[in-house]
């Protein structure tokens, strides 16, 4: 199967970052057939990158919608690839990861595959205040994901993974009224577009395979405690839209809830009995607050809605 790798990009500020991305694809066991830069509304980078980059290197140029949906609806729109792969524009990707992340379409269930993210902190550690539950906020994978006993999950990552390219044309591309736009995150379009592909497909698996692994460079602005309390409140507010997009499907809602119970019942507790340690403190009020500012997202997003449907009437 011809396999496309799709990069999105947005501002000059990650040209080398881009590069290096790009070069970690080209040095894959599994050679791409194919590498697409979408570019985000910026014609100075577009334009620079169509006179840099290797010809070979399809790049293209959204105009539509601005945000990250759209740019990568770009990008499907126009490649040719069986297998639709994407990888952030700030990550380098191991040796394996193509060949890791795609070997599992042999099997006519699977639709979906995601891998794992690890962060590459600033000062080349992690902050004693940040906990492993949390990398979600910083778009790496996150201790306490939930997984049943096949590895299947209820979406991919959107910044490491790989579709069928048959999924968007059977169900539709990324909805673009919940994704990115620059460093203002809508973070649900992942969720929104596996939920339509189980409900459309109820026995198509969506698998996570940690041997699948890019290494994600977190900026320093993403470790400031107003950051981690807009990330959250945005993660419940945009999946309090998912539920009401989603509402034909079981439990739309069924990842969280299993996160949730993991906070309460098994991480906070854990550091209750460290408590003697200012690394376990710090670590259990950020857990709180972000448990705390998701929650308030949610509940501002189903107001918000309830408000649009009484103006209805």
């Amino acid at each position: 199967m011809k396999i496309s790798v799709i990069i999105c990009t947005y501002t000059m500020e990650r040209l080398k970052d881009l590069y290096e991305a790009i070069q970690s694809v080209q040095n894959q066991t599994r050679k791409p057939d194919e590498i697409i830069v979408s570019v985000d509304h910026n014609i100075e980078m577009f334009n620079q990158l169509k006179s840099e980059l290797s010809p070979s290197i399809k790049v293209v140029h959204n105009t539509n919608t601005p945000g990250l949906s759209e740019t990568r609806n770009t990008g499907l729109y126009c490649t040719g690839g069986d297998i639709v792969v994407f990888i952030d524009d700030d990550a380098v990707a191991d040796k394996d990861w193509l060949k890791n992340l795609t070997k599992h379409f042999c099997s006519p269930q699977v639709v979906a595959v995601g891998g794992r993210t690890i962060p590459i902190w600033p000062n080349g550690r992690r902050p004693t205040w940040f906990p492993e539950e949390l990398d979600w906020t910083v778009g790496c994978t996150y201790k306490g994901l939930p997984l049943t006993p096949e590895n299947e999950i209820r979406n991919v990552p959107g910044g490491n993974s790989a579709f069928k390219k048959q999924v968007f044309e059977q169900v539709g591309f990324f909805g673009t009224q919940l994704g990115k736009t620059g460093k203002t995150r809508g973070v649900a379009e992942e969720s929104e577009l596996c939920l339509r592909i189980k409900r459309q497909t109820p026995n198509a698996l969506i698998l996570y395979k940690s041997d699948a692994v890019i290494h994600h460079k977190v900026p320093s602005w993403r470790l400031d405690f107003r950051y981690l309390v807009l990330r959250s409140f945005n993660e419940g507010f945009f999946k309090s839209i998912v539920s009401k997009l989603s509402s034909l499907s079981q439990n739309p809602l069924s990842t969280e809830n299993t996160y949730l119970r993991y906070l309460l019942l098994t991480s906070i507790p854990e550091r209750l009995r460290q408590l003697y340690k200012l690394e376990a403190l710090c670590q259990i009020v950020v857990l709180l607050l972000s448990i705390i500012a998701t929650g308030t997202g949610y509940l501002v997003g189903k107001l918000k809605q309830a408000g649009q449907t009484t103006n209805e009437y």
